[in-house]
């Protein structure tokens, strides 16, 4: 499983800013300032993430992600 952070909707200055300041370099990083991929994904708030399956089929949520959804994306299919 690969952690991403996207930022949208704002400068890619300000999120390297939010990322440094919450001690978050240790995962990877995109700017999509336009918001294109956020609106691919139905994205509309922050926080909101999103697990992205091998076989192409994703699952959507706000806040933190829950245990079972981490464990399901761990178990081998």
């Amino acid at each position: 499983m690969v952690i991403v952070g996207v930022a949208a909707h704002d400068s890619i200055a300000s999120f390297e800013g939010f990322v440094s300041s919450h001690g978050l370099e240790q995962m990877p990083h995109f700017g999509d300032e336009s918001g294109d991929l956020w609106d691919a994904f139905g994205v509309r708030s922050q926080p909101t993430w999103m697990l992205v399956r091998a076989d192409g089929t994703t699952e959507r949520g706000q806040g933190h992600i829950p245990g079972e959804i981490v464990t399901d994306a761990l178990s081998p299919a």
